[in-house]
C-alpha cells in the first residue's frame, strides 16, 4: 500500500508517496543532498532515485537547471513520478525507468554532476527481506557501487562529480570503484550518531580525471547529549551543509 506523507524541517517542506514495501527517506538521503554543491546552470543525474526523495530536495535547493532520475523498478518509478507531479516539479526533475547497468551516455551528454545513494549490502550478505523492493534497494541485486561509478564515468567527462553516500566497512570497495573508473575523492565526511559511536555512514564528492587531493572534513555529529548538535540543526534548517564542510 502506497501512503502519502509531508516531511517538513525549515529548510524544506515535501509531500512523498511511498510504498510500504520500499525504503522511506531517511538521514543519507537528506545528507547526500545537502552534501552536494549548486551548480544552478548545469544539469545532474541521480542513479538509483527510488521515490525521487534526494532529487527532489536537491530542486528545492535549485541546485540544478534539469535533474535526470532514474530507478530500476518501474514500480517504484511509477511513484517517483507522482512525487514530482505533487510537488511541481515536472520541468526540472525528469524520471527514467531503466538500469544503470545499460545505460546510454548519449541520453545525458549536458550532465556534469551524478549523485547516488547505492546499495550498500553485498547480494549474499545481511538478512533478506521479505520485500523484493527493499531487498533491491540495500542489496547489490541489480549492480553495486563499482556499476554505478562505471556508469557514472561513462556519462561524465573529465572535471565531472560525482556525489555517494556509503558504508565506512565497505570504504575499501568505494576507494576501488573508484580509482577502477577514473574517479579521485576530493571531499570527504564520515557521519556519526554522536561522539560514542564509529561512523555510520560516509558522504564522499569524487571528479573524474582528478588528481591526488583528498580533504577529509572534521566529522559530523548527529546528536550531543541526546540533543541534535550545532552542524545538524544547520543542515535541517538550512537544506546544505555549514561552509567549513566544503573545500575553499
Amino acid at each position: 500500500m502506497n501512503k502519502a506523507r509531508t516531511v517538513k524541517t525549515n529548510a524544506f517542506e515535501l509531500t512523498l508517496t511511498e510504498s510500504a514495501d520500499a525504503l522511506r527517506l531517511g538521514t543519507d538521503a537528506l545528507l547526500l543532498s545537502a552534501y552536494v554543491r549548486s551548480s544552478k546552470d548545469t544539469s545532474a543525474l541521480e542513479i538509483g532515485a527510488g521515490n525521487g526523495a534526494i532529487s527532489l530536495l536537491l530542486a528545492k535547493r535549485k541546485c540544478f537547471k534539469k535533474i535526470h532520475a532514474l530507478e530500476i523498478q518501474s514500480e517504484i518509478c511509477d511513484i517517483m513520478e507522482q512525487n514530482v507531479k505533487i510537488n511541481g516539479f515536472n520541468e526540472i526533475i525528469a524520471p527514467v525507468n531503466a538500469d544503470i547497468r545499460s545505460i546510454n551516455p548519449e541520453d545525458y551528454k549536458g550532465v556534469s554532476v551524478i549523485i547516488s545513494n547505492p546499495p550498500y549490502m553485498r547480494q549474499d550478505s545481511g538478512k533478506s527481506s521479505p520485500s523484493d523492493q527493499k531487498q533491491i534497494s540495500r542489496h547489490e541485486v541489480h549492480g553495486g557501487v563499482t556499476d554505478f561509478c562505471r556508469a557514472a564515468s561513462k556519462i561524465l567527462k573529465t572535471g565531472g562529480r560525482l556525489y555517494l553516500v556509503y558504508r565506512p566497512d565497505r570504504l575499501e570497495t568505494l576507494m576501488q570503484a573508484l580509482k577502477e573508473n577514473g574517479f579521485a575523492p576530493k571531499r570527504m565526511t564520515f557521519v556519526h550518531s554522536d561522539q560514542l559511536h564509529s561512523p555510520s555512514s560516509v558522504l564522499t564528492e569524487a571528479t573524474l580525471g582528478g588528481g591526488e587531493a583528498l580533504h577529509i572534513t572534521p566529522p559530523l555529529f548527529l546528536k550531543e547529549n541526546g540533543s541534535e548538535t550545532t552542524d545538524c540543526k544547520y543542515i535541517y534548517e538550512n537544506g546544505v551543509f555549514p561552509d567549513r564542510f566544503f573545500i575553499k
